[in-house]
């Protein structure tokens, strides 16, 4: 069996709980799975641009304690003529 990446779209219960059920066209065999969730953003939630409503708002400034540390001076160098 070759590598192959599968992508589906599913609903999770009210408990949170994702139910999967994939056919990966190998029986009774070991395969290592990799679950990568995304959620998906309502209609309603996301500007003209595709962002979710506010996030930049949300996101501007929210590392302070990351700032650029001072730059020193640069050589004097000779003039070209």
């Amino acid at each position: 069996m070759l590598t192959e990446t599968i992508e589906a779209c599913a609903h999770t219960t009210r408990e949170g709980v994702l139910h999967l059920s994939v056919n990966v066209g190998v029986a009774d065999a070991d395969v290592a799975v990799v679950v990568h969730v995304t959620p998906l953003t309502v209609a309603g939630e996301v500007d003209a641009n595709g962002w979710p409503k506010d996030f930049f708002e949300r996101v501007a400034g929210s590392m302070p304690e990351m700032c650029r540390a001072p730059q020193g001076r640069f050589e004097e160098r000779l003039r070209l003529e």
